[in-house]
């Protein structure tokens, strides 16, 4: 075979650049193919070079899109195959990208949810014995997803205090993949977590294990992004947005560099967008986040959606966003410098979502009797 011939530093440069869909249908081509695709060394370089892109869903269907930034930027529209039985209506579904892994969660299903791996055609099903049970997302504890994923989530609660007062707690629960088991956490008053900002998975962004989302309420004038830490096991204010919160407007939260955390503002009304991103990798030291102008722009987005998007500066510095233009349909926008170009999502849709993602060569579980191939 041609790979036997070929060194063997000379065949891994090659496979990390192969597309995660692909590279998953190599896993049978030889013993040592399977084992080094499954090598964490592998993994990691493989994610730093990995085409980045977007995840697109109708009430039907789901799509990825993967972007190509070269000098021609160009995308390709794939549709996956989801693989879930008795999968609600894809319109009530929200999707939640984790260390390239999508967890997805609807109203539908009520106290169930699932973890998927696309490129690798796995899933994981995950239900809480709770009623009326709402998911948060998914993370990990400690510095490597090896360590197990975790799922978050919360039930409503309401009791009286000693002063016959009534009080709205959340009663906060975490699944364990290592474990296989929910673990409770101590009710949290409503009032402490914000929590209800982060009810739309859509909201939320996954860093460095912890969920981060922004959040306002009527008290102050100002966005505060939240974070859960699964490490911890607790809800932490991680930082204030550099601007006065306006009507109706939402920030959309994304991840910058791997390690840091961008934040879009739209002007509502306009098609005036402002990029903003942290100066320093996210840590501990929440006291000290600074947060930097990346880029203004002004492009036309349909009113009343939210466009999602990622940011590129390894090469040059570029935004690729994800939305519906002025007439309602789905396009690319990507802005280099002065330059933007829009490229037009061809699936004949007006009502989709989408969010941004990397596919991903991380399987769900060591545990085969887990997954569904």
């Amino acid at each position: 075979m041609l790979h036997e011939n070929l060194p063997g530093e000379l065949m891994e440069e090659i496979l990390h650049r192969v597309p995660s869909l692909s590279l998953s249908r190599f896993k049978t081509v030889s013993k040592e193919w399977n084992t080094l695709f499954n090598d964490k060394t592998f993994i990691n370089k493989h994610l730093a070079v990995v085409r980045p892109g977007f995840l697109l869903w109708t009430n039907s269907k789901v799509y990825s899109v993967g972007v190509n930034l070269n000098d021609d930027p160009k995308i390709e529209l794939r549709e996956l195959t989801l693989g879930i039985p008795d999968f609600p209506d894809h319109k009530t579904t929200s999707f939640l990208p984790c260390n390239d892994l999508l967890f997805c969660a609807s109203w539908w299903w009520q106290n169930k949810a699932v973890v998927w791996n696309s490129s690798l055609r796995q899933t994981r099903f995950i239900e809480s014995e709770e009623k009326h049970f709402r998911f948060g997302g998914i993370g990990y504890n400690g510095d490597e997803p090896g360590e197990g994923y975790h799922i978050f989530g919360y039930s409503n609660s309401r009791r009286s205090n000693h002063l016959e007062k009534s009080m709205f707690y959340k009663k906060m629960s975490i699944y364990k993949f290592g474990s296989n088991a929910w673990n409770c956490i101590n009710d949290v008053h409503e009032e402490e977590t914000f929590i209800g900002g982060s009810d739309s998975l859509e909201n939320n962004v996954s860093l460095n294990g912890n969920l981060y989302w922004a959040v306002s309420n009527f008290t102050i004038p100002e966005y505060v992004i939240h974070s859960f830490d699964f490490s911890k096991e607790m809800f932490k204010i991680f930082s204030v947005l550099p601007w006065k919160k306006k009507k109706f407007d939402m920030p959309v939260l994304s991840v910058y560099r791997g390690d840091r955390l961008s934040v879009l503002n739209k002007f509502r009304g306009t098609g005036n967008i402002e990029i903003w991103v942290t100066k320093n990798k996210v840590n501990e030291d929440v006291e000290n986040v600074v947060w930097m102008m990346f880029m203004t722009l002004s492009i036309p987005i349909y009113k009343g959606t939210c466009p999602s998007y990622f940011i590129n500066d390894i090469y040059e510095k570029s935004l690729v966003i994800c939305c519906s233009d002025e007439s309602g349909k789905g396009c690319i926008y990507i802005v280099k410098g002065d330059a933007t170009k829009k490229i037009q999502i061809d699936f004949n849709v007006i009502e989709f979502s989408h969010c941004f993602y990397d596919p991903s060569s991380i399987p769900i579980s060591s545990d085969p009797e887990t997954n569904n191939n």
